[in-house]
């Protein structure tokens, strides 16, 4: 399968980032070391945002260093309610970022599109005036997914999917969204890092998936197999998911996904993953935690 459907996500190019995030930001020098790897492998699409620190700047310095090596860039409306201008947020990035223009251009998230009404009619307007190839949305709920089918335009949705938020879950509204015509991208396939912490240490705010959590240990007990292996072969097994965001802070981290990405899960394994139904749904949001 290669890995065209892996988009990397670069935020931790730029911030401080993820709740088990303990080397911080890589250097300039490792960043580009993750982005030259990234090519050679086959990734053509990147994920970053404004709001992502100086991650820009990072993807731009490459970009002009290796001008045959550019990627296609997803970029977000910033979110500091500069919506204004748009356009004029968009021109600057394509300059740091050293691209004529974008592959998508998304808005950040569901809020924006309801409480900023002119956000909806820029994006389409962006679009037209070959800004951007395609624009999406990045959504939690799937009543969030149901109106952006019913009411907009988009061309992909950005959504949560890991082995908590699941097929269960998830299922029959991307199939409603495939349906629609829209391209579907997930993200949080280790749920900020939850997937990967010890059940022992896990905080009192997070009790409520703490069977979940330990289902998922006894799968990977049963199998022989890591955390981040299943992780990324369960999501990656879902042929109506278009593209997986993965963001790493090294080379090392990035070759590891890739390999676990290509894990081929047995049915078997996949129907005991999505036994898993999370009761208190609040819970896979990170912002409730």
């Amino acid at each position: 399968m290669g890995n065209s459907k892996i988009i990397l996500g670069t935020v931790q190019l730029g911030l401080d980032y993820g709740i088990n995030n303990k080397s911080g930001k890589p250097e300039l020098t490792e960043a580009f070391e993750i982005l030259s790897s990234a090519y050679k492998r086959g990734i053509r699409i990147l994920d970053t945002a404004e709001a992502y620190g100086n991650s820009q700047e990072v993807i731009g310095s490459f970009h002009k260093k290796n001008p045959k090596a550019k990627f296609n860039i997803i970029s977000k409306v910033s979110k500091d309610g500069n919506l204004g201008n748009i356009k004029d947020n968009l021109l600057k990035s394509l300059k740091v970022l050293e691209i004529e223009s974008f592959y998508g251009y998304m808005v950040h998230n569901y809020q924006t599109l309801k409480e900023t009404p002119s956000v909806y009619p820029d994006m389409l307007n962006i679009k037209n005036e070959g800004f951007t190839k395609l624009i999406g949305i990045s959504l939690y709920d799937n009543d969030e997914i149901q109106d952006v089918i019913d009411n907009y335009h988009f061309d992909f949705i950005q959504i949560p999917y890991n082995l908590m938020d699941n097929h269960n879950f998830r299922g029959e509204m991307i199939e409603k969204a495939k349906n629609s015509g829209l391209g579907v991208h997930t993200r949080s396939s280790f749920l900020q890092g939850l997937l990967f912490m010890d059940i022992m240490e896990l905080p009192k705010s997070l009790g409520p998936v703490k069977k979940d959590l330990e289902r998922i240990k006894g799968i990977c007990a049963r199998h022989n197999m890591e955390v981040q292996d299943l992780s990324l072969g369960y999501v990656n097994s879902k042929n109506y998911i278009d593209h997986i965001v993965i963001g790493v802070d090294s080379n090392k981290q990035l070759l590891s996904n890739l390999k676990s990405a290509e894990n081929v899960l047995s049915e078997e394994i996949i129907l005991e993953v999505e036994e898993i139904k999370v009761e208190n749904k609040e819970m896979l949001n990170p912002t409730n935690w």
